[in-house]
């Protein structure tokens, strides 16, 4: 695929539930009472149960993956800044731009969002190529 400075590329992520919340947990050591113990998270200062950031960040390495193809994360550095949370069926919007193109070289910023427009996630994903 050709990629064009200013290209952009969205896909909407659905809202993940409590139990896909601790699978995810189980599986990759995030089962903090925040995440995974809802009456804890209630009373924490949270407010309530939070998504882990490396599950709101699957679908941008989903994403990733589909737009760069057989290539997949060779030569792959990915940079991201958690600002803010989501919640347990928060549906998040991933908005990808192509910042560079050139010759051996990608980088693509990216955002999640939820509906009302709130930044949850921001960052890059660079790829030297050749």
């Amino acid at each position: 695929m050709e990629f064009k400075v200013g290209d952009t590329f969205r896909c909407a992520a659905r809202g993940v539930g409590q139990e896909d919340i601790n699978r995810f947990g189980a599986l990759h050591g995030t089962t903090g009472r925040t995440h995974t113990d809802p009456e804890y998270a209630r009373n924490s200062v949270f407010g309530g149960v939070i998504v882990q950031g490396a599950l709101v960040m699957a679908p941008v390495l989903d994403m990733v993956a589909d737009l760069l193809g057989d290539a997949r994360f060779d030569g792959c550095e990915i940079e991201a800044k958690f600002v803010a949370f989501t919640r347990p069926g928060d549906a998040v919007d991933v908005a990808f731009e192509v910042t560079r193109s050139e010759p051996g070289w990608l980088e693509l910023a990216y955002a999640c969002a939820l509906p009302d427009g709130k930044k949850v996630q921001v960052g890059t994903i660079t790829r030297r190529r050749g």
